[in-house]
């Protein structure tokens, strides 16, 4: 569903943009159709009927100059193209010539603009016209002619499904060269010759010769020019090598018109067979840059073709000028469809090689995506998906077993009913960490079934995103963590007892090393004393021995038990540990302590105690330095204690799976207080053991 949905706002979004552009049987008058991955040759004015507003729209500035805009461009672009084609006087014959560009830039105003560019089309034929060798009543039917043909050629073109004037699809680049230059020239030039002859004006010595003229030069114009115009905006040299390639083009191919248009006509060689060597730069112009590049191609042939041979030069110059004319129409025209319908064969071609690999990627990311969600479906953790208000979209097998809802009874429900209330806060700020970017692994919760019972998970949280990688909901996945809860409270329960059993085990021997042996060596040392002579040296030394070991008999049963945190609280055991520790091991421990309550509950303060002997010890086995900092503080909530060291450190993940206890001691005895233990240590950096028991 979620891709289906991705194509049709991709579908749609396509639709948005070529709406306004779209050419097809629609019959609004300024409809046109540009490719949906390119821009269109002009800022395009948008039609009235396309506009849609319930309120009156109000007048911007200059906005007459901008409707304007288009005439003016379109009256001045065929003046230009108009003088240019009356320039070649040399091949003319009373306002007829072999090619007439400004019959192109009218077809191609109206298939961009539309019909209502009109009236700059006819008075701008009419000037041009006017200003040759005619009187204003032929000038007047040659511009009623040309617009008339290129108003019927843009009419059937329209009517033509699917065209494009971007001539792309060789169907498209066929119509165009059928209809729009062939067909509407049919027009032009019966009522262009009708209206020269009708005032008395004969060109190329006979009607049929000024007809075929007229017509070859009207049609030569929209090949040339037409295709130029609406397609350049297309041209894609993007790179420098692209650059270099079309800029290699346009120079060889330069140079190869002016070697074969420019050779003498009495050139003892017969060189004009070499006329048609340029329809490989033609081809080269098709097959790397498309329809703009043959369209350029042909047209610079065209430019240098046309002058030379007026200047009287080139293999067209040697015949009547009627021949000459149609021999130079000819060659354009077969140019022309050459380079036309290659462009669009291997554009086809490429678009349908687009299409299909557009397909595979589809076909492919569906068969994903189902392969996906079969997985999911046959999952034995709960997946589900909801949107960003908290709305379950998905909902899989084991989220069913797990909670005992449906798919048809989840989906669709807000999914605050699956979570206890006290737990709603935690559920907001899940949705604000995925806003933010982060992903949640194994957060540890509970959820609410449909029975009202309660169920630990352990939840993973993704975000889910779109087509275009907007956030758009998230995805869960909460595995059952019941059974692991238990058997966690089970193993918790037994390292209590088994930690509580150690504590009675330490009490005991603590109880036996102060109450028998101490008592017994010390009897010891008073014997040796009383039963040696006076000033018996080697009975003093004995006597001292034996009274250490007593010494230090005592403190290792203060170590394994020690009254001093009944008596002085954890503060106050904490500072004389440390201070015998020091005496006892020749060390210097820098002890800090910090708002610490008299008042502990029992259990924290043997945790915190045993955690400072365990760690204490280690240090001044291993850090390999004789320097200790402890400091002790409690806040309203907990109490905190940090032990470090600046000495060697160690490798803490090899450290706790070695076959050692000390570690695993300290963190069990945190675990039973839910507390909190952290160790922080590397290679030559020291190590600093951190640990935090709530009150609670």
């Amino acid at each position: 569903m979620d891709f289906s949905h991705s194509l049709w706002q991709k579908y749609t979004a396509t639709v948005r943009i070529t709406g306004a552009f779209s050419m097809g049987s629609q019959s609004a008058s300024d409809d046109r159709s540009f490719p949906a991955s390119a821009s269109p040759p002009f800022d395009l004015p948008v039609s009235p009927s396309r506009r849609r507003s319930s309120a009156t729209p109000q007048r911007r500035p200059f906005a007459s100059a901008r409707q304007f805009a288009p005439f003016i461009t379109v009256f001045l672009a065929y003046f230009v193209a108009g003088k240019l084609g009356q320039a070649t006087t040399n091949i003319r014959s009373s306002n007829l010539g072999p090619v007439w560009p400004a019959y192109g830039i009218a077809l191609a105003s109206f298939l961009i603009y539309g019909y209502r560019v009109w009236p700059a089309v006819v008075m701008s034929a009419f000037v041009v016209a006017v200003q040759g060798s005619v009187s204003a009543v032929a000038a007047a039917g040659q511009a009623v002619g040309a617009t008339l043909a290129t108003l019927s050629g843009t009419f059937l073109l329209r009517r033509i499904a699917g065209f494009d004037v971007s001539l792309s699809r060789l169907r498209d680049a066929l119509w165009f060269i059928i209809i729009g230059a062939f067909g509407s020239a049919l027009v032009s030039s019966v009522v262009g010759v009708s209206s020269l002859y009708a005032t008395g004006v004969q060109a190329y010595a006979g009607l049929g010769s000024a007809w075929l003229v007229y017509w070859l030069g009207d049609s030569s114009g929209a090949l040339l020019i037409t295709p130029l115009v609406a397609t350049l905006a297309y041209l894609r040299v993007e790179s420098r090598a692209r650059v270099l390639e079309f800029a290699t083009l346009l120079v060889l191919l330069t140079t190869a018109c002016v070697a074969i248009f420019g050779i003498s006509p009495v050139h003892p060689i017969g060189l004009h067979v070499l006329t048609f060597a340029v329809l490989p730069f033609v081809m080269w112009g098709a097959i790397s840059f498309g329809v703009p590049g043959a369209a350029v191609s042909v047209f610079l042939i065209a430019g240098i073709a046309t002058v030379l041979t007026a200047l009287g030069s080139g293999p067209f110059v040697g015949n009547t000028s009627f021949v000459n004319a149609v021999l130079l129409d000819v060659l354009f025209a077969v140019l022309s469809i050459s380079g036309l319908a290659l462009a669009a064969v291997i554009a086809e071609r490429e678009r349908a090689k687009n299409e299909r690999e557009q397909l595979l990627r589809e076909q492919t990311a569906l068969e994903a995506r189902l392969h996906l969600a079969a997985i999911v479906e046959s999952s034995d953790d709960a997946i589900w998906s909801q949107d960003l208000d908290g709305t379950i979209l998905s909902w899989n097998a084991a989220a069913q077993r797990m909670m005992g809802y449906d798919a048809s009874e989840a989906i669709g429900r807000p999914v605050t009913e699956f979570i206890p209330p006290a737990l709603l806060d935690e559920e907001r700020t899940i949705v604000q960490e995925v806003k933010a970017g982060e992903r949640i692994v194994h957060r540890e919760t509970t959820r609410r079934t449909k029975a009202g019972s309660r169920v630990d998970v352990s939840l993973t949280v993704s975000p889910l995103r779109d087509a275009t990688g907007a956030l758009i909901g998230i995805t869960k996945i909460a595995r059952d963590t019941s059974e692991q809860r238990k058997a966690r409270e089970a193993l918790s329960a037994v390292n209590r007892k088994l930690i509580a059993a150690q504590e009675q085990e330490r009490s005991r021997i603590a109880r036996e090393l102060h109450d028998d042996i101490c008592q017994r060596l010390s009897m010891l040392a008073f014997d040796i004393t009383a039963g040696a002579p006076r000033g018996d040296s080697h009975a003093d030394q004995l006597q001292r021995k034996v009274s250490e070991i007593a010494k230090d008999v005592q403190a290792l049963s203060h170590n394994l038990h020690s009254g001093k945190l009944e008596l002085l609280g954890l503060a106050g055991a904490c500072q004389r540990f440390c201070e015998e520790f020091a005496d006892q091991h020749k060390v210097m421990v820098k002890l800090d302590t910090q708002d610490v309550p008299r008042q502990i509950p029992p259990d924290i303060s043997l945790c915190v105690y045993r955690i400072l002997q365990e760690a204490l010890s280690n240090a001044a086995k291993h850090s390999g330095v004789r320097e200790f900092e402890i400091r002790l503080w409690a806040t309203f909530t907990a109490v905190h204690l940090t032990v470090t060291d600046h000495g060697a450190g160690f490798d803490v993940a090899a450290a706790t799976a070695s076959p050692g206890i000390g570690l695993v001691s300290m963190q069990e005895r945190v675990k039973l207080v839910c507390g909190k233990l952290s160790i922080e240590s590397a290679s030559q950096r020291g190590t600093s053991i951190q640990v935090h028991v709530p009150f609670a």
